[in-house]
């Protein structure tokens, strides 16, 4: 299956007509598909003649069969709508079922309003779901109602999306828009802009461990640049029981006078999982989170290093970065990259 996008936010801007201006509105809709970028948007008001750059459109009323037509909207050139397409934008979200247990993994690339899912009939995956994240999820009953469209646009762009599934569940992720709005000329007197990622296709993973619940929302249990952490290359840890995470504590905490009490966590909940940056030879260098995700039995942390920037004033003194973090889920593996999806450090099977 292709990875696909699609959007829907709103966004509401009023303006002041000009004299002699004839006012109207517009609704712009912006829907990502794994294939291209389309933006569709509808006319309201009188008929005229607009600009959008070098183009002139003629908006005008009448009749047409179109699927996509929506009453009271205008013409636009004699079609339903004013349609672009542009080069498909990179996956912002995909769902994926699990088996056994068949529920729902939802993994974003930036941030999702909402998700939806049609497999026969329309049910909700949830609301909001955070950057950089994959989260469990159960289908509830309901079906998509986008707060920035109007119900007759809601309803048709809900039916050509349906129509060119050709048999394939479809995932719809409601998200702010991420293309700029058109700018037309005379301005209209009210406009609204929706964004919708459409995700044709359902694929199954084999969950090998109980999935995740809330694999994007760990607990920084301890963070510095003060670990005894003392070889200058980076290095990844994972514990599952007692004594490992005693092992990091150490680690993580052996400079700290006096040294903390070692946390109680609840293995058959969750893991610990930590990353020594290596020592530094000043200030200034530090290991910020960022997100995580968890594909399996594998969970993969991002991270932002942060080095120190030219003629800073600095510690003169040895530095060994680090961050400790308390995950929920029963992973047996972690992956820590930087912004870029570089791998930094491993540990685990």
């Amino acid at each position: 299956m292709k990875p696909w996008l699609g959007l829907t936010t709103l966004i509401l801007v009023s303006c002041v007509p000009q004299p002699g201006q004839q006012p109207y509105q517009l609704s712009e809709i912006q829907v990502l598909f794994a294939e291209n970028t389309e933006r569709w948007t509808y006319f309201y008001g009188e008929p005229q003649v607009i600009r959008l750059g070098e183009r002139s459109l003629a908006l005008t009323k009448g009749p047409t069969a179109s699927p996509l037509a929506v009453p009271e909207a205008l013409l636009v050139e004699g079609e339903a709508l004013y349609r672009e397409m542009s080069p498909a934008l990179p996956r912002i979200a995909q769902t994926t079922r699990t088996f056994p247990g068949l529920q729902f993994v939802v993994r974003t690339s930036r941030n999702v309003q909402s998700a939806w899912l049609f497999d026969g009939g329309w049910s909700r995956l949830g609301n909001v779901f955070a950057s950089n994240a994959a989260q469990v999820v159960e289908n509830s009953p309901g079906s998509p109602r986008l707060a920035s469209l109007s119900q007759a646009e809601n309803e048709a762009v809900l039916r050509e999306i349906l129509g060119r599934r050709g048999g394939r569940p479809v995932v719809l992720y409601e998200l702010e828009p991420p293309l700029v709005p058109n700018r037309y000329e005379p301005s209209p007197s009210q406009s609204r802009v929706a964004a919708l990622a459409v995700q044709y296709g359902l694929e199954t993973e084999v969950a090998l461990t109980q999935p995740n619940p809330q694999p994007q929302n760990p607990r920084v249990m301890q963070q510095g640049s003060q670990s005894a952490h003392t070889s200058s290359s980076p290095a990844a840890y994972l514990a599952s029981s007692s004594d490992q995470l005693l092992t990091i504590w150490r680690l993580a905490t052996g400079n700290q006078i006096p040294q903390p009490a070692t946390p109680s966590v609840d293995f058959n909940l969750n893991r610990v999982v930590a990353f020594f940056w290596g020592q530094k030879p000043t200030g200034g260098y530090g290991v910020q989170y960022v997100g995580s995700q968890l594909s399996g039995s594998t969970l993969r942390v991002t991270l932002r290093l942060v080095s120190p920037a030219p003629g800073a004033i600095l510690t003169q003194a040895l530095t060994s970065p680090f961050v400790m973090l308390e995950v929920p889920g029963r992973f047996t593996r972690v992956e820590f990259v930087d912004a870029g999806g570089r791998l930094l450090a491993s540990a685990g099977n």
